[in-house]
């Protein structure tokens, strides 16, 4: 199987964003892939070569952009906390880009979906709560701090969650007010919890347990699995 890579280049106001698309021979179904708060690294990149061989294409998405400083824990905390502390702003942010890359790649006719990592878990669930036309919306370790008061924009969009149990960034409250919307809104949801599991466990580099942040290789790939059969089983 062929494995293809390209950008596509787009410009937001005076940020400009580069998005890594990774193609297939016959693909049906792209995956657009949100990262961490550290923007794309090689992690995302695997990511998208791992969907490839799986089939899938895959888009890696510039959320931050090329003009945005992701140097520091303390520049990506602000970098953050730029779309966090405005969720209509960063839901807006989430269409432009989205919309943007699926009219670039000619995909508008597959099946397609979006996936994230810890803040990228939070667009992922983002994206599919409040746009149209995406088939699941997958969050790895991925914030649950986010408004629900709008019902989902598409009931048919399919959600999973996969979270450390012992993940400190994920609170019981938001694991409960997010359930209770599901379940309100009678929507698709499978909601996986890993016992002794931390946060950013997909993460290989992730080694911080005291701060509840660490890389646990057994979930990473047991969650991966049920990521990629979600995917492939309701294409």
């Amino acid at each position: 199987m062929k494995n293809r890579q390209q950008t596509v280049e787009q410009s937001l106001g005076d940020n400009h964003h580069r998005h890594e698309v990774f193609k297939t021979d016959h693909a049906t179904h792209q995956v657009l892939i949100y990262s961490t708060w550290a923007g794309i690294t090689d992690f995302e990149r695997n990511i998208a070569e791992r969907l490839n061989t799986s089939g899938l294409d895959a888009v890696v998405m510039d959320f931050f952009g090329r003009h945005c400083d992701l140097s520091t824990i303390e520049a990506r905390r602000e970098a953050m906390l730029g779309y966090t502390r405005d969720f209509k702003a960063m839901t807006g942010h989430l269409h432009r880009l989205n919309a943007f890359v699926l009219a670039h790649t000619g995909q508008t006719t597959m099946t397609n979906s979006v996936m994230g990592f810890c803040l990228g878990g939070m667009c992922a669930m983002l994206s599919g709560l409040t746009q149209t036309g995406l088939a699941h919306a997958i969050s790895f370790h991925g914030l649950l701090s986010f408004p629900l008061n709008a019902p989902p924009a598409d009931p048919a969009t399919r959600f999973m969650i996969l979270n450390g149990l012992a993940d400190p960034m994920v609170p019981e409250a938001d694991i409960r007010t997010t359930e209770r919307y599901f379940e309100r809104h009678q929507l698709d949801l499978t909601f996986i919890n890993f016992s002794r599991t931390q946060h950013s466990f997909m993460l290989p580099d992730a080694n911080n347990p005291e701060n509840g942040v660490q890389y646990n290789p057994e979930v990473a790939e047991r969650s991966w699995h049920y990521a990629v059969d979600r995917l492939q089983r309701f294409d």
